[in-house]
């Protein structure tokens, strides 16, 4: 049986080149090592509740500017 071929993908903050599992910021979804994510606590209005999300570091300073 054949091992599914490991697709590469490139962090969009630093440029970085890896393979297997990729994690995605959950506000601009876009591919992110892990180095430039971080956990945000955010406020969904539609329920009501906070949520932890991974954002990107981009995405983070630009919350942080409003």
């Amino acid at each position: 049986m054949m091992e599914p071929e490991q697709s590469p993908w490139i962090c969009h903050v630093c440029d970085k080149r890896a393979t297997g599992e990729s994690t995605v910021c959950s506000v601009c979804y876009r591919t992110t090592c892990r180095t430039h994510l971080k956990r945000v606590s955010t406020y969904n209005k539609q329920s009501g509740l906070y949520e932890i999300n991974w954002q990107c570091v981009f995405c983070v300073a630009e919350e942080a500017l409003y």
